[in-house]
């Protein structure tokens, strides 16, 4: 389940999360992120952008949430998420699936969820230090989306 280029993580709460040992790892934001949605009750939460699917992972620790979907662009990195998933056993709450955000709307229907979280890339492709790692590269910068197409999204469910 866990290859050679990667590494489990205990999230201290019970769980664990799989990681690329040489790639981009959750930060702060992640964490912060989750403990602001944890107060709005959902009975099915999507993540945008779910990376290795920390915000999936720590919701359902602090949640009641009965399902909570991941959308990561990064096949790798969504399958990788969904071994985290199946490390802790939480296939029954938590999918991650593998798909562009701006095709969310088509892959899960409109008005599917009553909790939307986003943890995009925050720095322009091209801009700062790029990482040599594309996975990595991908996680930082808006190489495969831009603030653009995460707004044409929000518009499409208003």
């Amino acid at each position: 389940m866990i290859k050679n280029d990667e590494c489990l993580d205990d999230l201290q709460n019970g769980l664990f999360i799989i990681q690329k040992k040489n790639g981009f790892k959750f930060g702060i934001d992640a964490v912060l992120l989750s403990d602001f949605a944890k107060e709005t009750r959902s009975k099915k939460t999507l993540d945008l952008c779910t990376g290795t699917g920390i915000v999936p992972l720590l919701l359902s620790a602090r949640t009641n949430t009965p399902k909570i979907f991941g959308l990561e662009i990064q096949e790798d990195i969504a399958q990788m998420a969904q071994r985290s998933v199946e490390h802790n056993k939480l296939e029954d709450r938590i999918s991650i699936e593998c798909g562009d955000l701006k095709n969310a709307v088509s892959i899960y229907g409109r008005d599917s969820f009553d909790k939307i979280t986003c943890n995009p890339p925050y720095m322009k492709c091209g801009s700062g230090n790029q990482n040599d790692i594309d996975t990595k590269s991908i996680s930082r910068h808006q190489c495969k989306t831009a603030y653009s197409e995460r707004q044409i999204f929000y518009d499409s469910q208003t």
